[in-house]
């Protein structure tokens, strides 16, 4: 699952995914203004970073804005909120331009099938 939030997107995002899960969090970002996104798992049980790198921008453009990718895993059962902030690292977290907030939940993927079926009549 790939999961791309626009800056202009503000608040919460909600997801569901399987155990055993990777997914991937792609964030706009502009190194150039010494600004970069930097994280917080609240249950690093339940997700665990995989992968943390800096996509260069498709174009030569002195100061034009790349992104930001985040590679997680869906490693136990439960729900884990992702705070990323965007500030400069000099700096403390407070002076933060931009925050997303991520919560995840990880499920069994038999036992979201089986609720699917019984409880909600079936999924699409």
């Amino acid at each position: 699952m790939v999961i791309k939030a626009k800056n202009s997107q503000n608040g919460d995002f909600d997801y569901k995914i399987k155990k055993g899960e990777e997914f991937i969090i792609n964030l706009d970002e502009n190194v150039t203004t010494g600004h970069s996104w930097n994280y917080k798992i609240d249950n690093e049980k339940i997700v665990k970073l995989l992968e943390d790198e800096h996509i260069e921008p498709s174009t030569k453009l002195i100061g034009a804005s790349g992104s930001h990718k985040f590679v997680f895993l869906g490693e136990k059962k439960g729900e884990a909120t992702i705070t990323f902030k965007y500030f400069r690292v000099w700096k403390d977290e407070e002076s933060s331009v931009d925050m997303k907030e991520f919560k995840i939940k990880v499920y069994w993927f038999l036992i979201l099938l089986l609720f699917c079926r019984v409880v909600e009549g079936g999924c699409t």
